[in-house]
C-alpha cells in the first residue's frame, strides 16, 4: 500500500495507458510530472486499488489521474484536464 504522506515518486515504477491519455490531450511526459509537482490523492469509491490524483504539470495546467496500484508499480489509466 502506498503511504501517501510520504509519497515520493522515486520510490516507485510509473506505468502510463498512453492511448487513453492521449484520447485525452495528455502525453506520458505531462501525466509525470504531476508526481513532482505535488498531488492531492483521494480515494476512488469504486475501486480500492485506485486513486484520484490531482495536480499541476509544469506549464501549470491542472490534471485528474486515475491511478491503479499494485505493489511499488503506479499504472496511470486514464486522465484528463480540469
Amino acid at each position: 500500500m502506498v503511504n501517501w504522506n510520504r509519497f515520493d515518486a522515486a520510490d516507485y515504477e510509473l506505468e502510463f495507458d498512453e492511448d487513453k491519455l492521449a484520447a485525452h490531450g495528455i502525453g506520458v511526459e505531462e501525466a509525470a510530472e504531476l508526481f513532482w509537482n505535488g498531488i492531492i490523492i483521494r480515494k476512488n469509491k469504486r475501486f480500492k486499488d485506485r486513486f484520484q490524483i490531482v495536480g499541476r504539470s509544469d506549464s501549470g495546467r491542472t490534471l485528474k489521474l486515475i491511478v491503479h496500484v499494485k505493489g511499488k508499480k503506479l499504472r496511470v489509466i486514464t486522465g484528463w484536464a480540469l
